[in-house]
């Protein structure tokens, strides 16, 4: 019997320990409630789960009083933090040249759709709407997010863009896809096939000697698209035709890329490209 009464109470004390930092640590966060808003929600969920396994005894009425008024301490906090978040990142974005649009949890601004995970404190970056995840489980603070966004437009915006060189580049991959295809001038070839080709032309000298990784000049698809904008801003295009994909073609990245129209975030997805008859300017198809 008395073997029973200890086993039980050591376990009562464990949990109370338990229990015990649980609150500790509650109370540590609550230094900053509207930063930690969320992880003192997370953390009020573990209080709960290890007091309702608790028997009764004098303080657990107590116990359930004080978490009842804490929950509505933290739906204030959370609150705020939205709403602070929100002005926050907006001001910076403002300070870059960009606006911030939509409403959460999807962020629309520049190039970048921000997916916004209020519970777990992160955030996913994409590029475009939703199309190429950039960055995922990113913390929830305005000035990180902006580091991350600066560091991707300084990784697809080239400063010296040579429109003409990568025009006539691309001209040169298309000719080879269709001879690999076994098709004649002027005729669809696959945007990703031609990319594929365009990727290789421009590998160094040393790649071609030695196909090393340390020889590769890496090309990342966000870049490509951008690269192409800056092609199709630059408006010396010549005899290029983009067509646009279809709605299956938009959900295979091996089929269809995604090209800003401008630099807030408009876009379309383009599964083709074709040269035909030289004639100035740069067409698009959307009836394709």
């Amino acid at each position: 019997m008395s073997d029973e009464i200890l086993r039980e109470l050591k376990i009562f004390l464990k949990n109370v320990k338990q229990l015990t930092k649980y609150i500790e640590d509650y109370e540590k966060l609550r230094s900053n409630p509207i930063e930690n808003a969320f992880r003192m929600e997370r953390q009020m969920a573990a209080i709960s789960k290890s007091v309702d396994a608790l028997p009764e005894f004098g303080a657990k009425n107590a116990l359930s009083t004080w978490m009842d008024n804490t929950g509505k301490e933290i739906e204030n906090a959370k609150e705020d933090f939205r709403f602070q978040f929100g002005q926050r990142l907006k001001i910076l974005l403002e300070q870059e040249g960009m606006k911030m649009r939509g409403q959460y949890p999807l962020l629309r601004f520049g190039l970048f759709t921000l997916k916004l995970n209020f519970e777990f404190g992160e955030a996913t970056l994409f590029f475009g709407p939703e199309v190429d995840k950039i960055r995922s489980k990113i913390p929830l603070n305005a000035e990180t997010i902006m580091v991350e966004v600066r560091r991707q437009y300084e990784g697809i915006r080239t400063p010296k863009f040579d429109a003409t060189r990568m025009l006539n580049d691309l001209q040169t991959a298309y000719q080879r896809c269709l001879r690999l295809a076994n098709k004649t001038s002027g005729e669809k070839i696959l945007v990703g096939d031609v990319l594929r080709e365009y990727v290789f032309i421009k590998q160094p000298k040393q790649f071609v000697i030695d196909a090393r990784k340390d020889n590769y000049r890496a090309y990342p698809r966000m870049k490509l698209c951008y690269m192409l904008y800056q092609l199709k801003k630059a408006g010396i295009a010549q005899n290029m035709r983009l067509y646009v994909a279809t709605f299956d073609a938009t959900v295979d990245k091996s089929r269809s890329f995604w090209i800003p129209e401008n630099e807030d975030g408009e876009g379309t997805y383009y599964e083709y490209v074709s040269f035909g008859i030289s004639q100035a300017g740069f067409h698009t198809d959307k009836n394709l």
